[in-house]
């Protein structure tokens, strides 16, 4: 997970993602904030006709794009 880092949310959207296995998975569409914690819990991600909620959890590095754990199977 992204260590105590501070960036504004605007730089955020649009990012595109991508897992640590190498696959695109889409780009940043809004960032949900836990508004009791002042902490971002969820980026929900841009897909054509529906949007899918990615926990802040599985990021694992922001930079020219965003990089999220790949799930295991």
């Amino acid at each position: 997970m992204v260590g105590n880092m501070v960036m504004r949310l605007s730089k955020i959207y649009g990012k595109q993602i991508y897992n640590t296995a190498g696959y695109y998975i889409g780009y940043v569409d809004e960032v949900l904030i836990e508004i009791e914690a002042g902490e971002s819990r969820i980026l929900a991600l841009g897909l054509p006709g529906e949007k899918v909620g990615i926990p802040y959890e599985r990021v694992s590095a922001i930079g020219d794009i965003i990089l999220i754990e790949a799930k295991r199977t």
